[in-house]
């Protein structure tokens, strides 16, 4: 039901079809970018691996196990998205985000003086793959430019005119 009844229901399944195609193109966009990281990723790792440091391959995997962390919750988001109110939307996002964070600091604490693990070679694997990622899905976002799709009540002009004001 709407909650304004006297909208007319034909621009309904035109609205639908937007919102379809922009949760399609939000997904897409995010799972582009989970590629991405995770590639970029894989890459340092590879090169951390032909390095003499026993460390230097422990840390890329370390700091690319906290690429996923950082990514993952934004793919499950999205695919959620569809299902959530915004409000509830906008928790889960807000609730995700510091969780991921929460995460990765107490693993960037805990491993700080592990001298097994690199932390260098953590920062490189995390910046490589997280922020690559998260640069990818902000320039495919902007590029697909979703329309905020948002109606006025019917009416609403008509009371505004009849209101007065200062």
């Amino acid at each position: 039901m709407s909650p304004h009844p006297e909208t007319p229901s034909a621009s309904t399944p035109q609205r639908t079809a937007r919102v379809a195609a922009g949760d399609r193109a939000m997904q897409r966009t995010t799972l582009i970018a989970l590629a991405v990281g995770v590639l970029l990723a894989a890459v340092v790792v590879i090169i951390a691996a032909t390095r003499p440091d026993p460390g230097a391959l422990r840390g890329a995997l370390v700091g690319s196990g906290l690429t996923l962390v950082i990514v993952l919750p934004t793919v499950a988001v999205t695919f959620l998205g569809k299902r959530l109110t915004p409000i509830s939307m906008a928790a889960t996002v807000l609730g995700s985000w510091a969780v991921k964070m929460f995460i990765v600091i107490l693993v960037l604490i805990a491993v700080k003086d592990l001298a097994s693990i690199s932390t260098p070679w953590i920062g490189l694997a995390l910046l490589v793959g997280a922020v690559s990622a998260i640069l990818v899905e902000a320039v495919l976002l902007a590029r697909t430019r979703q329309p905020l799709d948002v109606e006025a009540p019917q009416g609403l002009e008509e009371d505004q005119g009849t209101t007065g004001g200062v």
